[in-house]
C-alpha cells in the first residue's frame, strides 16, 4: 500500500471517483444517525475544490483507493485533518493510521507544532462507532480538549447545522507533532 498526495491535475478519473465514492459512503455509514439516511458529506464539485486547494492523500492497495485524508493549515504551526475515510472492506489493515502518519509528517515539513481533529457526535446518543474512534484517536496520541456545539464550532455553517436530524457536538482533540 502507498499513501500519496492527490493532485488535481494529475489524479486519474477514476482514482479521483474511487477517493470520493470512499468519502461518501464512510460518512454516510458513520453518520446516518446524525445526519439521516444517504447523507452526502460533501459534494463532488466541491471535493475537487479542495483538492485544487488543500492537500489532500490517498491510500493506493493494488491500483485502488482505499483511503483518504485532507490536511488543513491554520497558520502559526497549527495543523488539523479531516474527510478521514477508509474503505469498510479493508478495516484493520491500518490504512487510517497511516493515512494520520502522512498528514502529521507533512504538517511537521510545513513547521507544524499541534495538529487538532474534531469528532462530530449526538447529544443525547452514545454511537459506538464514534467512541471507539475517540479511543482510537487517544490510542494514537491525541487528548481530549473540549466539546461545543456544532453552532458554538462553526458560526459560519449555520445552514448546514439546519441539517442535523439531531442535536450535536463536536469533540475536540489535539496533538503536539512537533
Amino acid at each position: 500500500m502507498s499513501i500519496v498526495q492527490t493532485n488535481i491535475d494529475s489524479i486519474s478519473k477514476k482514482h479521483l471517483k474511487q477517493q470520493y465514492d470512499v468519502l461518501i459512503r464512510a460518512y454516510a455509514e458513520t453518520e446516518k444517525e446524525i445526519w439521516g439516511e444517504n447523507y452526502i458529506r460533501i459534494s463532488f464539485e466541491e471535493y475537487k475544490k479542495v483538492i485544487e486547494n488543500e492537500v489532500v492523500f490517498s491510500a493506493l492497495l493494488n491500483d485502488e483507493v482505499v483511503g483518504t485524508i485532507l490536511l488543513s493549515n491554520h497558520g502559526k504551526g497549527h495543523f488539523s485533518f479531516g474527510l478521514l475515510a477508509v474503505d469498510f472492506k479493508y478495516k484493520g489493515l491500518g490504512i487510517g493510521r497511516k493515512l494520520i502518519a502522512k498528514a502529521e509528517q507533512k504538517a511537521k515539513s510545513l513547521g507544524g507544532i499541534k495538529m487538532t481533529l474534531e469528532i462530530l457526535k449526538p447529544q443525547n446518543q452514545t454511537l459506538p462507532f464514534k467512541e471507539r474512534l475517540a479511543e482510537w484517536y487517544k490510542r494514537l496520541g491525541y487528548r481530549y480538549l473540549f466539546t461545543k456545539s456544532f453552532i458554538e464550532l462553526k458560526p459560519n455553517r449555520v445552514e448546514k447545522s439546519k441539517l442535523l436530524i439531531t442535536p450535536s457536538d463536536f469533540d475536540c482533540y489535539e496533538k503536539e507533532i512537533f
